[in-house]
């Protein structure tokens, strides 16, 4: 079973590479597909919120921005912590503070974290999977851990990694407005 599995997961890359390798020549074919994907992911014309129709790329982009800022929410003042409430609960003994604030190793990071992830989960918005990661550990292994310590040590994630790509899914081939797709986070 995990011989047939590893398999289709190489014949899937493969086509990939395929694909990328010889699609973009500049042939009639590749102009063609590029032409129909423009042509299926283009929105020529959306309802606004006040429910007058536009056809203006720019009011089309805004009306997502503003539809998005208004559905994921705003920031909102935060209460201030109590430092009672804190001190009045129960506190870690000393051996847990130690162990929590022990540096991440590489060997932590490589066996723990990349390796305790499946093979066909969910690829990044880069589109690899952590097959390929666990496939080229040794090129990428030392690059890969210093960006999970620098995490731990400075506290701040890069701002290209902590992003996500919002996919826009119609659904029907009539759309008009905002609510006639379904959206899609791609972490």
């Amino acid at each position: 079973m995990n011989l047939k599995s590893a398999e289709k997961m190489f014949f899937g890359q493969k086509l990939k590479c395929s694909f990328f390798k010889d699609c973009d020549r500049g042939s009639k074919f590749f102009h063609a597909l590029m032409s129909q994907k423009h042509r299926r992911n283009f929105i020529p014309i959306i309802q606004r919120s006040n429910n007058l129709l536009t056809t203006s790329l720019e009011v089309v982009g805004e009306e997502f921005v503003n539809y998005y800022q208004q559905l994921l929410g705003s920031s909102k003042d935060m209460i201030p912590i109590d430092l009672e409430v804190i001190h009045s609960g129960s506190c870690l003994a000393t051996s847990a503070h130690d162990l929590l604030l022990a540096p991440v190793t590489s060997a932590e990071i490589k066996k723990k974290v990349l390796f305790g992830i499946g093979n066909d989960k969910a690829p990044g918005p880069d589109g690899y999977s952590s097959f390929l990661f666990k496939q080229s550990w040794d090129v990428v292994g030392a690059d890969f851990s210093a960006a999970v310590q620098d995490f731990f040590i400075l506290g701040e994630l890069l701002k290209q990694i902590n992003h996500s790509v919002i996919a826009l899914v119609p659904k029907s081939a009539n759309i008009t407005s905002t609510l006639d797709f379904q959206t899609h986070f791609l972490l």
